[in-house]
């Protein structure tokens, strides 16, 4: 039994990292290589993006969640014992391992003049890099982070006014960080053990939202692609585009709906992004470095209270498969007309 228990861990695992090699470039993010996107242009629509390959791609997505569901429920316990007894030699809280992160990734930004939080994101005002150095000074003890914690806010909120709502929700990441740290920071009891949930809730949203624009908007990864003929696979350039929208969604939405599987889903999407560098360079380090350390945390920390409603922890196996079924139907609706539809709102 305890020999089953491990090839059935060691085989999610070793799933997890072929999926991370085919897909490298899933989370290149598109904007920071390719200077023509235009946020305000419209999408590709939707009988243009639902085709016949996107349905079964769907559809065998949804079944793979059907089969992570009941291997979380079933292996869970056994997995995440095993994988916190690994991590007990990690002797730095996983707090610490944002709050230095942070201080790195303004650091970061600091050398390199004109960048407001992403690398997209430019500013020709002259007070961002030394206010982002600033910042990154405050992180040196945790009774000062909580000054870098709304400094976030108050660059994300430039960011906002400048480029609008809908380019800044690609990164509701930076929002969830700020709140994690504030907490900790400030020392807020109550707020301590939901802000795990916050972190895992901004890096999934986050990641949700970049898939569907891989669809919405595949031809500004074209040109990412005719640079880098080889990360393709020698597959159709788009068709492996829409494929990595897949995988990222799924991915993302098991951060959120996984608890063992979660922690599978993280390794995996951190594998992409590190593996990301390797083509991508230096300006893919800066603009993921964040995420990057948030898995690293989200790994570290396990279970959190908000995937207890996602895997719906108070219903047996069986009924708890159709309502995940559910959720996952839920959140990916939400998703499509969230993009579409605000973009239509905004815009037209």
């Amino acid at each position: 039994m305890q020999r089953s228990r491990l090839f059935t861990i060691a085989g999610c695992t070793f799933g997890t990292m072929c999926t991370s090699y085919m897909c490298n470039p899933a989370v290149a993010h598109v904007k920071w290589f390719n200077s023509d996107y235009c946020v305000t242009c419209h999408p590709d629509t939707l009988d243009h993006i639902v085709n016949t390959r996107w349905m079964w791609l769907l559809a065998f997505s949804a079944l793979v969640s059907l089969c992570a569901f009941i291997i979380d429920r079933l292996w869970t316990d056994h997995a995440n014992h095993w994988v916190d007894r690994f991590l007990d030699g990690v002797c730095v809280p996983a707090p610490d391992y944002l709050r230095v992160g942070l201080g790195i990734f303004l650091l970061c930004l600091w050398t390199q003049p004109g960048i407001l939080l992403t690398p997209e994101l430019q500013t020709s005002n002259p007070v961002v890099p030394w206010f982002q150095l600033a910042l990154a000074a405050t992180t040196l003890s945790w009774r000062t982070t909580w000054v870098a914690s709304c400094g976030v806010f108050v660059l994300y909120g430039m960011a906002l006014r400048q480029y609008g709502l809908f380019h800044l929700l690609d990164y509701p990441i930076f929002l969830g960080i700020a709140g994690y740290l504030a907490i900790h920071s400030l020392q807020i009891e109550k707020l301590k053990p939901y802000a795990g949930s916050v972190l895992v809730v901004a890096v999934s949203g986050t990641l949700l939202w970049a898939s569907f624009e891989k669809w919405a908007y595949w031809v500004w990864t074209m040109p990412l692609v005719a640079r880098h003929p080889d990360i393709d696979f020698g597959y159709n350039p788009k068709a492996y585009i829409v494929l990595a929208g897949f995988v990222e969604f799924f991915l993302a939405y098991f951060l959120l709906a996984g608890r063992f599987i979660g922690r599978l889903a993280a390794i995996g999407l951190l594998l992409i992004f590190l593996s990301a560098i390797f083509d991508f360079g230096k300006i893919d380090m800066i603009g993921h470095f964040l995420i990057i350390i948030s898995l690293a945390v989200i790994i570290i920390q396990g279970t959190q209270p908000i995937i207890d409603f996602f895997t719906c922890s108070k219903l047996g196996i069986t009924r708890g498969a159709f309502a995940s079924l559910g959720i996952l139907a839920a959140v990916f609706g939400t998703y499509l007309l969230g993009y579409f539809g605000l973009h239509h709102l905004i815009y037209s």
